[in-house]
């Protein structure tokens, strides 16, 4: 068997065990909360079970575009106890949710729509185009792994890439699997050095996540480092020429990836009443509620202990490749290296996983952070035992997070 169908099966496998994580938990045990969305899953029995939480939202974008307008800040969740929240307030938060997946979603119901009502379709698309995306975006994540490192490393990265807990926002009707497929993309032609299907690739990945315009890092970095190869050449049969045209290429690549961003608070500010919604809803409905994740975790919601271990441990294995880039730091931060521009971007996500991100929500935004599974298997591939405790602890917590998104707990979305 090839190793990219040995990746490909692993992914599967990874699927295949959520799925029967989520049926039997949809069985066996009753719901967390009374989040409305269940009530929708009852008239769609199958692809019902893949939505929670944010879900919702694209579902909502899919259905009837962007609300227009601008509430008053003052009625957001948490800002004041003395005006509850309105419609509208619900309404405005869906800007802060970029529009390619929902977009895709409303495209590929159409195609079943003949056959099924709207909201059915549309739940139905979003499930397809989740795993679809998770399978693209596992062949890439092998591919780019392979590139930087070996088949063996490879493999083992892929596994730990698609049984990490948070994968099972993978199949969900969300928008990470959709992300990672055109981020991976990006990054693999990157270092094929096909451009511009990289910055193609990229900039579609700004449009789907709010954080996603953070995957300009590798291409700044990269053109970075081209920038300083051509200042310190010596061999005279070298082009300056040519090395300046390519290190330009990369800066002016980083920026149109990165105006995604730019361009959809734009967009808001002249639909949604003059401001930024992006940045206003950061602002006033996240980090103003939200304070950084180490006073989180003493907060009165936060204090269960087994929902700690939970979140600590999965913050421990994030946070194990500091300590891997500083054993190599000599021989990673250098100008041929070219896992350099990945690290990068993982002490962005670092930084959004610590300062303005929600504790509950941690392992999912982690499913950007490469190191992670390339580390992971390096571990795997020095200390058998260590790597195999490694991967048994990430896969439980897979299985634990599954049972959590299905009862639609309240500690993790």
């Amino acid at each position: 068997m090839k190793d990219t169908h040995k990746a490909l099966t692993i992914a599967l496998a990874s699927r295949i065990l959520i799925v029967i994580v989520i049926v039997i938990s949809s069985f066996l045990f009753t719901y967390a909360t009374t989040e409305h969305m269940y009530v929708k899953e009852m008239n769609t029995p199958v692809v019902g079970l893949f939505m929670r939480w944010d879900s919702e939202y694209y579902l909502s974008i899919a259905k009837s575009g962007y609300p227009l307008g601008y509430p008053n800040v003052k009625t957001f969740p948490g800002i004041t106890s003395s005006v509850s929240p309105t419609p509208s307030t619900i309404a405005y938060a869906q800007w802060a949710f970029f529009p390619l997946y929902s977009a895709v979603m409303a495209a590929l119901a159409m195609v079943f729509t003949p056959f099924l009502s709207l909201t059915p379709s549309l739940m139905l698309s979003g499930v397809i185009i989740s795993n679809v995306s998770f399978f693209v975006g596992a062949y890439f994540f092998y591919k780019l792994t392979q590139k930087l490192f070996n088949s063996r490393v490879a493999l083992i990265s892929t596994a730990f890439y698609s049984f990490w807990v948070g994968g099972v926002f993978f199949s969900a009707i969300y928008s990470e699997a959709l992300f990672m497929a055109l981020a991976l993309g990006a990054f693999y032609y990157l270092e094929e050095n096909k451009l511009p299907i990289a910055v193609f690739l990229g900039f579609l990945a700004s449009l789907t996540r709010s954080d996603g315009f953070l995957i300009f890092i590798p291409f700044l970095i990269y053109g970075l480092q081209q920038m300083r190869i051509t200042r310190t050449t010596s061999f005279p049969f070298l082009k300056p020429q040519a090395n300046n045209t390519q290190y330009l290429k990369l800066l002016v690549s980083s920026a149109i990836v990165a105006s995604a961003y730019l361009f959809w608070n734009i967009a808001g500010y002249f639909f949604a009443g003059g401001v930024f919604p992006v940045q206003v809803i950061a602002h006033n409905s996240n980090w103003g509620i939200d304070p950084p994740l180490i006073y989180q975790f003493t907060a009165p919601w936060c204090t269960i202990p087994r929902f700690q271990i939970f979140y600590i441990t999965a913050l421990i294995i994030m946070l194990i490749p500091i300590g891997y880039f500083l054993i190599r730091i000599k021989e990673i931060v250098t100008v041929e290296a070219k896992e350099l521009k990945y690290w990068g971007f993982y002490a962005s996500m670092v930084y959004v996983v610590f300062i303005v991100s929600f504790v509950y929500s941690i392992m999912r935004f982690a499913v950007t952070m490469l190191p992670i599974f390339w580390v992971s298997a390096k571990i795997y591939t020095k200390n058998r035992l260590a790597g195999v405790i490694l991967f048994a602890t990430v896969t439980v917590m897979l299985i634990i997070g599954a049972y959590l998104f299905e009862t639609a707990s309240p500690y993790f979305m």
